[in-house]
């Protein structure tokens, strides 16, 4: 791409020029006009970044669609490649992370496969292609999930899965129409000529509840995603030991495509939890956080 080319303004011309910028309180120096030249510089600048932009983003599109033509082509290997390329572009969608999933998986890489798939229901909560692909890369893992439990605790676990059931937008959502809510609510009862009945009172404060309740629904999910670290063993099999150290005994082995929530990290190790609750260290290099 061709570089811009700034031409110099004649000196014959720039006092013309400075009468008729429309720039309030420019400052001419020595026949030029400072201030217009700062906007013009900083216009350029803005103009190169765009291009820039827009370049790249041609570029990674190219680079998906070719993944996505070798992929229907059955080079599995090759298409995953070019995924990787793109997820280094800095392109974050949960389409790309989808396909690079399914990539991966066709490849024989499940444990990374079930890592993009992880990846992509973060960023798509809910979607029906991405769940079903990722429990069936769990069933065919090695390990398996702790099953559902019974009676309490049955009902903990629903608990838990409602309250992270509601998307971060659609919390947002619900905060705002609340908070809207309110505020119209609130203007009509301080401007009616006839105050309005307890109905009205009932109906702010029941708008003001949830737009409270949405805000720290939103923060409380924030604060445990935030605490919250796990990552995919995208090794064939990783050994869990009672200490940062070879030569401690074996806890546990966990394979490939398995999930763990991480706890903290001493050197080249990295302290585990499994679903079940059992703890181990495990070499950091045989996981991959999501």
């Amino acid at each position: 791409m061709g570089g811009l080319l700034l031409l110099g303004v004649p000196r014959d011309r720039q006092k013309d020029n400075h009468e008729g910028c429309p720039y309030d309180g420019c400052v001419s120096e020595g026949g030029s006009t400072i201030w217009c030249r700062v906007v013009r510089g900083a216009l350029v600048l803005l103009l190169l970044f765009c291009a820039r932009a827009l370049d790249a983003q041609s570029a990674a599109a190219g680079q998906y669609n070719e993944a996505n033509a070798l992929y229907r082509a059955g080079d599995f290997a090759a298409a995953r490649r070019t995924y990787l390329e793109v997820v280094d572009a800095g392109v974050q969608d949960a389409r790309l992370y989808y396909n690079l999933g399914n990539a991966c998986f066709k490849s024989g890489r499940l444990g990374e496969g079930i890592l993009w798939y992880e990846r992509a229901r973060r960023l798509l909560p809910h979607d029906e292609d991405i769940e079903a692909n990722l429990r069936f890369a769990n069933l065919v893992k090695q390990d398996r999930d702790p099953q559902t439990e019974d009676g309490l605790g049955a009902l903990v676990a629903a608990l838990v899965a409602a309250y992270f059931w509601p998307t971060f937008n659609q919390l947002s959502l619900l905060f705002a129409a609340a908070f809207f809510a309110v505020f119209v609510l609130g203007v009509r009862w301080l401007f009616a000529q006839t105050r309005p009945g307890a109905l009205w009172l009932v109906g702010i404060l029941l708008c003001a509840g949830l737009s409270v309740g949405a805000a720290l629904w939103v923060g409380t999910r924030l604060r445990h995603q935030a605490q919250t670290r796990e990552a995919i063993v995208t090794a064939a099999e990783a050994r869990a030991r009672s200490g940062p150290d070879l030569g401690q005994t074996e806890v546990f082995v966990a394979h490939e495509g398995t999930k763990v929530r991480l706890v903290r990290q001493e050197g080249g190790w990295m302290l585990v939890r499994l679903a079940n609750g059992l703890g181990g260290w495990m070499p950091a290099e045989t996981l991959t956080r999501i």
